[in-house]
């Protein structure tokens, strides 16, 4: 008998062992169907995953958003720190200019413009269209010649702020001719 007992239950048992202890009993309180719970379960992380996607993707655009704004502002202030070499260049030019007696600087720009002659200039521009204008320069670039005029005929340089003795002197005792160079 005891053998027959067996075989019922090793027939009822579930898998190659067998199963020991009864599957659980679920009692639903709802009126949802079977999986329904899991569907809402997946859809809630469904959802939470796309809200940490969209705070991601905004934290990534503020980020960007700022680094952008921070390459514009030193972008500016670059320029700006150009533009006042480019006056204290030009001051130095018409003042070491002056020194030497030249009254009409090698190019307009070379000075620093006063109000009652920049309506000449502007005539003397539409009359001298073959010549490139000063517009046609950026402002590194006339500060890069500006530079070059002061160091080549005034042994100048505006960084150091010394007028050197001759050629040697000025390129043993400055360190070039860019602001860069004098960090």
């Amino acid at each position: 008998m005891t053998t027959q007992l067996e075989k019922l239950t090793s027939h009822l048992c579930l898998g190659r062992d067998g199963i020991v202890e009864p599957i659980p009993l679920n009692v639903k309180t709802g009126k949802s169907g079977l999986g329904h719970e899991a569907l809402l379960k997946r859809k809630a992380e469904e959802k939470l995953e796309s809200y940490r996607r969209k705070i991601h993707m905004k934290n990534q655009a503020e980020e960007k958003a700022a680094e952008q704004f921070r390459m514009r502002l030193k972008s500016k202030q670059d320029e700006m720190k150009l533009e006042g070499d480019l006056r204290r260049s030009q001051r130095a030019c018409q003042q070491l200019d002056t020194q030497k007696n030249i009254q009409v600087p090698r190019e307009a720009w070379y000075w620093l413009r006063l109000e009652e002659t920049e309506e000449e200039e502007e005539e003397e521009k539409e009359q001298d269209e073959d010549e490139y204008t000063s517009e046609d320069l950026s402002v590194l670039e006339k500060l890069q010649i500006l530079t070059s005029y002061l160091r080549e005929e005034h042994l100048y340089c505006i960084w150091c702020g010394t007028a050197y003795e001759d050629k040697e002197d000025l390129s043993s005792n400055c360190p070039g001719p860019t602001s860069a160079d004098h960090d």
